[in-house]
């Protein structure tokens, strides 16, 4: 009995809340009503500020996402050079994407090469915030066959390429034909090469050559004529 009591006189509170707080929502509505001001205001205030948030809404646009890069490239120009211990490659290291397109460094970012033979002319580089690629030099080393230059930049994938060093060409001076280095003489006209203190250049490759070579042993190509000035004695 008592619990019967209880919820009734709860129930009954609740509906005394609901009732007081109707009987102050009419209040506050009926004096807006009979102010002007106050309708006058919420006429024009209302609708505006709901243009104002439609307005808003259609010309918000999210903050956009700054792809990073997943993987960096390498690539070498030319990819076959002399085994000379001078020739050089240009190397170019690129930043790409998951699609594996080319994609600007979001920061500086370190890279560094490791090479099989030859000798980079720098093992570390940095692409710079903002830069797609960065390059170094590959000098040839004196042994030849395949190289594989590798590429590593902290957690991206890594992708590598293969230069070949091949023989240097070497040609017979006095009929152009080509010689192995180790010849000592040309296996066409059986004649050694030329000797001697007085030089030229080669107009081709600017080489120094004996200036009695009729073709350029570094790089074959044919040598105009000489004359030597001879003057009678009187």
């Amino acid at each position: 009995m008592l619990k019967e009591e209880g919820m009734f006189s709860s129930l009954f509170k609740n509906k005394l809340l609901l009732l007081t707080i109707a009987i102050l929502a009419a209040t506050i509505g009926l004096s807006i009503l009979n102010n002007p001001l106050l309708i006058l205001i919420m006429g024009i205030g209302i609708p505006a500020a709901c243009i104002a948030g439609i307005m808003f809404f259609l010309s918000w646009t999210p903050p956009k996402v700054m792809p990073k890069p997943s993987q960096v490239a390498i690539k070498a120009e030319p990819v076959e050079i002399p085994a000379d211990g001078k020739s050089t490659s240009t190397i170019t290291v690129e930043l790409l994407d998951k699609e594996g397109k080319p994609i600007q460094a979001p920061d500086d970012t370190e890279v560094t090469l490791t090479s099989t033979k030859g000798r980079l002319e720098k093992a570390s580089i940095k692409i710079p915030k903002g830069k797609e690629t960065e390059r170094t030099v590959l000098v040839s080393s004196r042994e030849t066959g395949p190289v594989t230059l590798s590429v590593d930049a902290g957690g991206l994938k890594s992708l590598s390429v293969t230069l070949n060093f091949i023989e240097k060409p070497r040609f017979c001076m006095h009929c152009g034909a080509r010689m192995f280095l180790t010849s000592m003489s040309c296996p066409k006209c059986a004649k050694t090469p030329p000797s001697g203190v007085d030089t030229k250049l080669c107009k081709n490759c600017n080489a120094v050559i004996p200036i009695v070579a009729k073709f350029c042993g570094e790089c074959g190509a044919g040598q105009p004529g000489y004359t030597v000035e001879v003057r009678r004695l009187e």
